[in-house]
């Protein structure tokens, strides 16, 4: 499964000298976690995310506080005064099994994807990947069947079940190979066991 297969596209932007209400707004309205910020060329530059708003853009209440809130520094007024600069981003390519690999072991939730130039191309979030991994085995499997179809790998046995996929039948190494990265390309697959032939019942 790649990224270009399950991200969200065109992806929301804002600017830099973008009003930091628009960038409120769009998070707020659209209900995603995080937005790119892009320059003039659309190439990516920042990404504003609720963690950066939550961080800088909400002044103490004074009347939860027994003693007076002390003065703060005057709250930002445009997206690229919070903004994470350079943030990390991912390309159409990637296999999703590398972003699932960072979205558990960082806080990140979603990723800009870009082209070359560092141009914005959409977004890749953490429910892109649940949603994609949320199919029905029948709907997988009639995905599979018409995937192995169009390589004329018709004689491979494919059964699923919760997303893993058994490839049954006969087939040296090679077309072993070329089965599993035809069920792997399909989208929902989880995983993939290619059993043999001398070991079918």
């Amino acid at each position: 499964m790649l990224v270009r297969e399950i991200m969200t596209a065109p992806a929301l932007s804002v600017r830099a000298d973008s009003d930091l209400e628009e960038g409120l707004k769009v998070l707020a309205e659209h209900r995603v976690t995080a937005i790119p910020v892009v320059d003039d060329e659309h190439r990516v530059i920042g990404i504003l995310s609720e963690v950066d708003i939550l961080r800088r853009a909400v002044e103490p209440d004074s009347r939860a506080h027994a003693l007076p809130v002390a003065q703060s520094e005057p709250l930002p007024k445009t997206v690229g005064e919070i903004m994470t600069p350079d943030p990390k981003n991912t390309t159409e390519g990637t296999d999703v099994a590398s972003l699932i690999d960072l979205f558990t072991h960082t806080s990140i939730k979603s990723l800009p994807v870009v082209r070359d130039d560092n141009q914005l191309v959409g977004i890749v979030s953490r429910s892109d990947v649940i949603r994609a991994l949320w199919r029905d085995d029948e709907d997988l499997l009639d995905d599979l069947h018409s995937a192995f179809h169009d390589y004329g790998q018709t004689h491979w046995k494919i059964t699923v079940d919760h997303g893993m996929v058994e490839v049954a039948g006969a087939g040296n190494a090679t077309e072993r190979e070329v089965a599993v990265a035809i069920a792997r390309s399909v989208l929902g697959v989880r995983r993939v066991h290619v059993v043999e032939a001398d070991q079918l019942a």
